[in-house]
Parts: structure tokens; C-alpha cells; sequence
């Protein structure tokens, strides 16, 4: 869903609009027939570990060649992207999206408006797929803000010393147990299950990860994205097949120093601490000075690496990429938080019917909220209102949005006081978070 977009796609200062030329290079769905072209092109423009992406890709219980889109000049590809469908997990409900990934063009084709052409195109077919939220992963963010994507998400990598956050753990008496019933292994093949039952134990009310079906569970570890895959065993440390004497609760991808995920058994803090304490060991052993931490910002484990290294926050790990959304269907979207809506009116204390207006850049939306529900309506506004750009209104949907930086600087100006005040209840801030996981078996260049 997020797999890389390289910084070859705007590997020199992208033209003002007014400079591009139009274009109307034909579009095309790729066949099977297309891989070998496909490969070469990518491998072109992001380097020979694109072939190999590409296979992994294929494989995936999912794929469809026609879900990559091609520009051709002369029977050569000189246009890329490839698009994924997934149900990400948001609060209580799950909510259809689409990935962009690949997006590139030939390097002596850049410049005239074809990238622009190509992620237009990207969108409709992910607008007619049934996706609300486009979702990508980028080095080169400007290219994208010119088409209403927006930066979304927070700091999701946290790096400390591997010492000081062993010694971290000993001052706040978290020690790794001697207790012979608590075990940490590297997994088995028919362990499976297990790791599928602890990361849909985590996925209610969460924000961001995605669905995984047994099918997906089986294609990811195949991908082998991970030097090591570590379980945390509450029992013997036995062959059990079916867990009855033994139980999973909880896992650990760790891939060159980097902990990819982390989950437990709900409730269940002590395997977190030691399969953190092994991943800090391994990392002494191999001659790692630091190691890094992908976890939501308000996981437990990101505050012990926030001491390790005496600050408020870690260090952010940063890999040159961002995460940037695009809402699909806006309206639809909204109606599809009907249920939020009302809970957070109703615990607030707002008074109901309530109606908020949204003016977007000329784009007019209003959500109306009474006892019976919450429904959003187009092209009405009402009296109290927030006007925004396009980027904040993504922002703001997805529980992205820095309140205070954009009310003091002015981008999002509200009507009333009462628009205000019931805008911060109904589009709270939202700890929206990706496994990485996902990102390192899905990228195919």
C-alpha cells in the first residue's frame, strides 16, 4: 500500500503548470504479457532490486496485472504505476483504500506533464475501485502536493542507543524474565496462526493498519522482508502444532537493526519488554551502536526509547520518505463516520442537531448530527463552518490535522465559535499508523 516512489520521478525541478505542455499520451492496463517490459523499465529507473519486487508483487493473493497502469511510446514503456486495493482499519470499522506505488517516467520523457497525466489517471481508477483514501509513500512530496495530495501521519520510527534501552529497561524494573515459562524463538512454520490471531487481537480501534487474510498472512511471510521473525511463547517451549499447550502472545519482525513490528496479547506487557530486551541483544552482538523502533507514537515501548535517550521524544528515524493521502470521495467518507460523529457529539455534550459546515476551496460539504444520526450532505455549508484548503481537509478527516499551527497561521478559519468548537470534537486527533511490514513486501520499485 505504501511502497516506495522513487525520487527519479522528479529527478530535476518539476515545470510551473504553465510550462507543461498537454498531454495525451494513451493509458493502458498492464497484461501478464507485460512483466518482462515492465521489469526492465522499473529496474531502469529504480535498480535491478525492482525486478525482484516485482515478482513478490505478482504473487500476492491479490494481484492483478491490470491493476498497473502503462504509458507506451513507439511499443516502449516510458510510464509506470501500480495500484492496490486493501481495507484499512479505522476505529471500529474498516474503510476501503488504494495504494499508489511505482509511479515513474522514462528519464528522457520527463518534464512534459506525463507524470501529471499518469497520476491522474491513477486516481480515477482507484476513485472507480471503490477506494475513499489514496495512500503512498514518497521521497519527492512536492510532485504530489500539486494534485491535492496531502502530508498525513506522524513520526512512526524511533531510534536509541541498543545499550540505553536495556539499561532503561532495568531502572524502570522491566527486566527480562528469568521465569522459565515465558520463552522468546525465532518462529515456525506452523506457528502461523498464532501471529494472525495477535495481530487481529490489536487491530480493533486502531488507525491505519491493514486487513490481513490468511491468504495475505501466508504471502507476506514468504517475502522473507525480515532478517528475523521472533514469537513470545506463554508456555513450554514445545512442537505444538494447534497451541494447547503452548500460546503465542506476541511477535517481532526485526530487519537490520530496525524492529518493523511489535504486537502482543492485548493487556499483556511482559513479552513486549522481552522481545525488545532480545532485539537489543541481538543488536550489541552484531556491532549495532543504535537500534530503531517502528511503532505508533503512543505505544509504550516509543516512551522507553523517548528515555533512553533523556529526551521528551526519540530521535525520529528518518528514511527520506513521507506518507501523503487523497480523499477519493470525501462525501462518502464523511457518511461513513456517521457512527464517530454522533459518539463524540454525544460524549462532548454537544448540543443536537448540530450542523457543521466544510468550505473547501470552493467545494462545499455539511455534516448534520441529531439523536437518530450523522449524515454529510454536498454543495450545502450552513452558518457555522470551517474554511480550508484541501491538504488540511484531508488532514482534518483523517485525524491528522495540527490544530493549533493551523488555526494561529490562519489556514483553517472558522465561522463561529460554535464551528470551532464542534470541529475539534467530531475530528479529534487520530494516531493513524502503518506496519512497515506491509511496505517492504508490497513495494515493486
Amino acid at each position: 500500500m505504501r511502497g516506495a516512489v522513487s525520487p527519479g520521478l522528479s529527478g530535476r525541478p518539476a515545470p510551473e503548470p504553465g510550462e507543461r505542455r498537454r498531454v495525451r499520451a494513451p493509458i493502458r492496463r498492464a497484461s501478464a504479457g507485460d512483466h518482462a517490459a515492465i521489469a526492465c523499465f522499473l529496474g531502469e529507473v529504480f535498480g535491478p532490486a525492482a525486478a525482484a519486487g516485482l515478482r513478490g508483487a505478482a504473487q500476492h493473493p491479490c494481484y492483478e496485472p491490470r491493476d498497473r497502469l502503462l504509458l507506451r511510446r513507439g511499443g516502449r514503456i516510458i510510464g509506470h504505476v501500480h495500484l492496490t486495493r486493501r481495507l484499512m482499519q479505522f476505529g471500529r470499522r474498516k474503510i476501503p483504500v488504494a495504494g499508489l506505488d511505482g509511479l515513474a517516467i522514462a528519464v528522457a520523457c520527463r518534464s512534459r506533464g506525463l507524470g501529471t497525466h499518469l497520476l491522474a489517471a491513477a486516481e480515477q481508477h482507484m476513485a472507480r475501485s471503490g477506494a475513499l483514501v489514496g495512500l503512498l509513500r514518497t521521497a519527492v512530496p512536492h510532485f504530489f502536493r500539486r494534485s491535492n495530495w496531502a502530508l498525513c501521519g506522524t513520526p512512526d520510527a524511533w531510534v536509541a542507543g541498543a545499550h540505553a534501552v536495556l539499561s532503561r529497561l532495568l531502572d524502570r524494573g522491566l527486566r527480562p524474565s528469568r521465569q522459565p515459562r515465558l520463552h522468546i524463538r525465532p518462529w515456525r512454520r506452523w506457528e502461523e496462526r498464532g501471529l494472525i490471531r495477535v495481530y487481529n487481537q490489536n487491530l480493533a480501534g486502531s488507525y491505519g493498519p491493514i486487513e490481513r487474510n490468511r491468504n495475505y498472512w501466508h504471502w507476506l511471510l514468504e517475502q522473507h522482508a525480515f532478517d528475523q521473525l521472533y514469537v513470545a511463547l506463554d508456555g513450554p517451549n514445545l512442537w505444538d502444532l494447534d497451541e494447547q499447550s503452548t500460546q503465542i502472545v506476541g511477535y517481532m519482525a526485526v530487519r537490520g537493526g530496525r524492529i518493523l513490528e511489535l504486537m502482543t496479547t492485548p493487556g499483556r506487557s511482559k513479552p513486549a519488554v522481552e522481545l525488545l530486551a532480545r532485539a537489543c541483544g541481538d543488536a550489541i552482538e552484531q556491532d549495532r551502536h543504535a537500534i530503531v523502533l517502528c511503532a505508533p507514537a503512543r505505544s509504550r515501548l516509543v516512551k522507553i526509547f523517548g528515555e533512553a535517550v533523556k529526551r521528551r521524544r526519540a530521535a525520529v528515524a528518518d528514511d527520506g520518505q513521507v506518507t501523503m493521502a487523497r480523499l477519493l470521495d470525501p462525501l462518502a467518507l464523511l457518511n461513513r463516520l456517521g457512527e464517530d460523529f454522533c459518539c463524540r457529539a454525544a460524549a462532548a455534550g454537544l448540543p443536537r442537531p448540530l450542523e457543521l459546515g466544510l468550505l473547501v476551496e470552493g467545494r462545499k460539504y455539511q455534516i448534520e448530527v441529531s439523536q437518530a444520526g450523522a449524515h454529510a450532505l454536498a454543495n450545502h455549508v450552513g452558518r457555522s463552518y470551517l474554511r480550508m484548503n484541501v491538504a488540511d481537509f484531508t488532514r482534518l478527516v483523517l485525524g491528522q490535522l495540527d490544530w493549533a499551527t493551523a488555526l494561529a497561521d490562519g489556514r483553517v478559519v472558522p465561522s463561529t465559535a460554535l464551528a470551532r468548537h464542534a470541529a475539534r470534537v467530531l475530528f479529534p486527533p487520530l494516531p493513524l499508523w502503518h506496519p512497515p511490514l506491509d511496505e517492504l513486501t508490497s513495494s515493486s520499485g
